[in-house]
């Protein structure tokens, strides 16, 4: 299998760092700067740090995929993506049935985890293209008649 060098959005990467970088500094600088009493009554001022903070980890992830689909596409097997993508769905089945099972509470908490990296490995796994797919698609694009 020959890996592709992949090319690092690095606006991307930018974006990622000024978001943290205003998020950590709003978390800091907004308690010390307005009143409690004021911060008690302003769900913006409380929200400000922790929407920053979130796109930053939403703008890693987007960039992963990026990196991710670059490494991968067109290099697994037909096969080898579809054992993958049935063992992505399993997971997001079984974490569903260990979070609505109402007996054993522990299966809440790993049902919880297992849907959650389930489903985020599934959004992962379907920005990767296999191999027999472009080539599928090649062969349509030429059959077609114009």
């Amino acid at each position: 299998m020959k890996i592709n060098r992949p090319r690092i959005p690095i606006g991307l990467l930018i974006a990622i760092i000024v978001c943290l970088i205003l998020g950590i500094a709003a978390l800091q600088l907004i308690p010390k700067y307005v009143a409690p009493e004021k911060l008690g009554k302003n769900v913006l001022l409380n929200a400000i740090p922790f929407i920053l903070i979130f796109a930053s980890i939403l703008l890693t992830y987007i960039m992963i995929i990026s990196i991710v689909a670059q490494i991968l596409n067109n290099q697994i097997s037909s096969r080898a993506y579809k054992i993958v993508e049935y063992i992505l769905i399993a997971g997001i089945v079984f974490g569903v049935i260990g979070m609505f099972q109402p007996w054993i509470f522990k299966a809440y908490t790993v049902g919880f985890l297992v849907l959650l990296f389930s489903t985020l490995g599934f959004i992962l796994w379907s920005h990767v293209s296999p191999k027999q797919l472009q080539k599928q698609e090649e062969i349509t694009a030429i059959t077609l008649p114009h």
